[in-house]
């Protein structure tokens, strides 16, 4: 859920199934790059790699991951719903376009130039 979580902050208009997707294919990547010893060797280096990356393979964690994806995209989905359902208010003012005249601003129809017609 916190990989879905960074898939949506760098890809906000992602829908949940690309999300979900995307999120379960990176945590995949991660899980099986725990294969090589890679993230073992990077872990002993730094704390921050050994968190992120993790150190051993588990195969039960890619079903979690699928579980974990599918409950963040469904959840996603419901408020992604209830957002595009919500009621526009009837109190919201529409704009009214707004004529200038001559003699609101003070100056005589006759030296009031349109445009698009010559100077007098």
């Amino acid at each position: 859920m916190l990989v879905y979580a960074l898939v949506i902050l760098v890809v906000p208009r992602a829908r949940p199934r690309t999300a979900v997707l995307l999120a379960v294919a990176l945590s995949w990547a991660v899980e099986f790059l725990q294969l090589t010893g890679v993230p073992h060797a990077l872990g002993r280096r730094s704390f921050v790699f050994r968190l992120v990356l993790g150190s051993t393979f588990n195969a039960p964690d890619l079903l979690w991951y699928v579980v974990g994806g599918l409950v963040a995209g469904v959840v996603h989905g419901v408020c992604a719903g209830w957002r595009s359902r919500a009621p526009v208010p009837s109190s919201v003012p529409v704009p009214v376009p707004v004529s200038v005249s001559a003699e609101s601003v003070g100056r005589s129809p006759a030296r009031v130039r349109r445009r698009g017609t010559p100077p007098m």
